[in-house]
């Protein structure tokens, strides 16, 4: 192995004393004994863990099948099954990832939802993280709100929060502080627009973000720099990115 001799290579150089190449083979027999049998057990938790996400899986493709009414079923499209089946296997780890393209694949096969399966949903739930999913579950199709805290001095204001949103938390994501990047890839992939113009007319949908701790750590800063202002922006769901919810999403 390249990692044992990097660590150990003064030590296993045949050239040296036999003292030093006892030592040598010493160190090489603990770090295989130590290392190669936790290497094997990670190994056999991945393999049952994957085992058990593949079960639950199949189990949720065909619970949703079975729920299709007779007269409702209809002989998927295969550019749409054959992708999905063959890019789903990757994503199975993930609970939040395969409820999607459980749900895609049992759309594929109702006739009242073939018209809104489009080929791109398998390549969209590719690009996407289990906190995105999330993110998209909690929001239901709706408007997110959104902040930018900048720090003004004159006439110039330099931006210190952008597109902060408490929805990841609330949505309970793995690494909810990644909002920000989380929000600009469903921009990307055409789901929601980022507006940073105009606001929610809802005043009350501002007030958990607008006192979130890291809203006020932003605050603390933009004053440190000039004076803090908040601006208020939104996210809305695209007309495709509906269409998505109601296919991969909403149960």
């Amino acid at each position: 192995m390249s990692l044992e001799i990097n660590l150990v290579p003064k030590f296993i150089d045949k050239a040296m004393s036999p003292v030093a190449e006892s030592v040598g083979n010493s160190i090489a027999n603990l770090w295989d004994l130590t290392f190669s049998n936790y290497i094997k057990l990670w190994k056999q938790k991945q393999e049952f863990k994957h085992e058990l996400n593949y079960r639950d899986y199949v189990e949720k493709v065909n619970t949703k099948i079975a729920e299709i009414q007779p007269d409702r079923l209809a002989e998927p499209s295969l550019h749409i099954i054959g992708p999905a089946i063959e890019a789903s296997k990757y994503y199975i780890d993930s609970e939040e990832l395969r409820e999607m393209f459980a749900n895609l694949i049992a759309a594929s096969m109702n006739s009242d939802k073939t018209d809104s399966v489009h080929p791109s949903y398998v390549e969209i739930i590719k690009q996407l993280t289990s906190d995105e999913a999330k993110i998209l579950r909690y929001s239901k199709g709706r408007h997110i709100p959104t902040i930018n805290v900048v720090a003004s001095h004159g006439t110039t204001h330099s931006p210190i929060m952008l597109n902060f949103s408490d929805i990841a938390f609330k949505a309970e994501c793995e690494y909810p502080n990644k909002v920000h990047a989380y929000l600009e890839n469903l921009n990307r992939l055409g789901l929601i627009n980022l507006n940073a113009n105009g606001s929610i007319a809802d005043d009350k949908q501002y007030t958990d973000i607008e006192n979130h701790p890291m809203t006020l750590y932003a605050i603390e800063l933009a004053n440190l720099m000039g004076k803090s202002k908040i601006n208020r922006s939104y996210a809305d769901t695209t007309s495709f990115g509906r269409l998505f919810y109601e296919i991969c999403i909403k149960n």
